[in-house]
């Protein structure tokens, strides 16, 4: 009897929620409208610079200028297999494993990128911090970037 007491109380509360005080319905989630909305650069399954930066700003990564250079640099300017194949834009790897991460599409990659990578930056000079951090094994990483960014 208790448990019949406790559903009625609830089958009631949700239709007190359904209507308020003035005997009014109140609107339910089909009466709000919902912008469904996606940024541009999720319909592109193959990322190009503008793609590559928007998607840097969509996800709040800092020193995009940097970040967008390092991505066209480890991806051959979007060709290489890990881009196309993997959609690993940064040549991110999995120490762990011993192997390279695998994304379903390459704004993942972007977002890896911001949580497994640029999560400890805090301030200073990026390209600094990159060697600091022993980001590339190539001893001219940063300069290529560099000259990357320049262009």
């Amino acid at each position: 009897m208790k448990h019949v007491f406790i559903i009625g109380s609830i089958i009631m509360g949700i239709f007190l929620m359904q209507v308020n005080y003035n005997n009014t319905k109140m609107p339910v989630e089909e009466d709000i409208p919902i912008k469904l909305e996606q940024p541009e650069f999720f319909l592109e399954d193959i990322p190009t610079k503008e793609l590559v930066r928007d998607a840097c700003e969509h996800y709040g990564i800092k020193h995009i200028d940097i970040v967008v250079a390092q991505s066209i640099l480890e991806t051959g300017m979007y060709r290489s297999e890990q881009c196309l194949k993997h959609n690993n834009l940064f040549g991110l790897y999995n120490s762990r494993r011993q192997v390279y991460f695998r994304f379903n599409h390459w704004t993942e990659s972007v977002k890896a990128y911001r949580d497994l990578i640029q999560y400890r930056y805090t301030d200073g000079d990026y390209y600094k911090w990159l060697d600091k951090i022993g980001y590339a094994e190539d001893s001219l990483y940063i300069i290529k970037v560099k000259g990357i960014v320049k262009r």
